[in-house]
């Protein structure tokens, strides 16, 4: 049995940037959302970058989640 060690080493870099990329993408999401919603309570206007760059954020999360699907699913190729 051969076990290629360089391309389990590159699923396995990939498979790690991706999995926190996308932790730290939705986190900053959520703290836009946050400063946001913090904005609302104090009775002030909300920023319009925190709104954009949450909105963003949680696009690119859903596309990455829509573009994993299609990798695993057949029927969509």
């Amino acid at each position: 049995m051969h076990i290629d060690w360089g391309s389990l080493g590159q699923v396995a870099l990939v498979s790690l940037l991706f999995g926190v990329g996308l932790a730290v993408l939705f986190a900053l999401g959520v703290s836009a959302m946050a400063r946001r919603a913090v904005a609302i309570d104090e009775k002030r206007q909300p920023s319009v970058a925190d709104t954009g760059v949450a909105a963003l954020c949680f696009a690119a999360c859903l596309a990455a989640v829509f573009y994993g699907l299609y990798l695993i699913i057949p029927q969509f190729h």
